[in-house]
């Protein structure tokens, strides 16, 4: 059963890179004949990484369930955390990256040279070449995880705010051609052109944003109340319930799209350059894959 699912799971990464109805028949075949070993190995990547997330959620909770500090700022010392995260699989993020841009050309190419022999299999090549890079690439964003003592909802926290809402990285960052992960509704395999594409994974993204950071703000005006707060920080309160006001009637509202607040960034100030070298445009797509139970 977790072959079965593991393989339709690989289907449809190669189906959402663009690789092509003639190219997936070939998988199929190769299945049938002796792609055992093959993907007997992959499915185990995968499994690791989930085992990992499993430690993860067990230790910090789900996603939703992390609280920022009620007080607004991001401490040095989470920053620097999630800054040894970023440099811990900066090398298996690299070799996606490499990967991903070389699919890219060639998922540019026309139908006719697709077809033709040579290079269905060189897109063939990429395909099974690109499946076990985004495990372990999963695998060791997990495991940096782990090492850093901080939690997938902290990360996700962090990754959003100081990329999207600071620095004002686009959420639809990535190839332009579709991705489709484990935890993505279906979606409709070339017969959106790359502008469509980019509007969509913005779309996709911005809600699976929304529903995991609406809860930590409540989070944190919650605790936030719960203590007794100064005038200061009652301008603070006031304020962190005008954007939580603000996501609940827009799902697609991202926190502090229209301007951090001067307490988070004065956080996030000290460490621009940094943060700004961390980034990768390329594999932003597959930095919040997050399957937890």
């Amino acid at each position: 059963m977790n072959e079965t699912t593991s393989s339709n799971t690989t289907k449809k990464w190669l189906v959402g890179c663009g690789i092509g109805c003639a190219v997936i028949i070939l998988i199929l075949i190769v299945l049938g004949v002796g792609g055992y070993v093959f993907f007997k190995n992959m499915i185990g990547e995968f499994q690791e990484q989930e085992e990992l997330m499993e430690i993860l959620t067990e230790r910090y909770g789900q996603i939703k369930d992390f609280c920022p500090d009620p007080e607004g700022s991001i401490s040095p010392g989470r920053i620097e955390a999630f800054l040894s995260v970023r440099e811990a699989f900066v090398q298996s993020r690299q070799h996606l990256e490499t990967s991903m841009r070389e699919l890219q050309e060639r998922v540019g190419q026309s139908e006719v040279e697709v077809k033709k022999p040579k290079n269905v299999f060189q897109m063939l090549k990429l395909g099974f070449g690109l499946i076990p890079q985004i495990a372990e690439f999963l695998k060791d964003r997990n495991q940096a995880l782990l090492d850093a003592e901080m939690g997938m909802g902290e990360y996700y926290y962090i990754y959003a705010i100081a990329y999207f809402s600071w620095l004002g990285k686009p959420p639809e960052d990535g190839p332009d051609f579709e991705i489709m992960g484990p935890d993505e509704e279906e979606s409709r395999w070339g017969e959106l052109d790359k502008k469509e594409i980019l509007e969509e994974r913005r779309d996709s993204m911005l809600r699976r944003l929304h529903r995991s950071l609406l809860p930590m703000l409540q989070n944190q005006l919650e605790k936030l109340k719960a203590t007794d707060i100064s005038d200061e920080q009652m301008e603070w309160q006031k304020t962190l319930e005008t954007e939580i006001q603000a996501m609940e009637e827009d799902r697609f509202h991202l926190p502090w799209e229209d301007g951090l607040p001067d307490v988070i960034n004065a956080s996030l100030e000290p460490f621009r350059e940094r943060l700004e070298q961390s980034y990768n445009e390329m594999t932003n797509p597959f930095e919040l894959t997050i399957e937890q139970r």
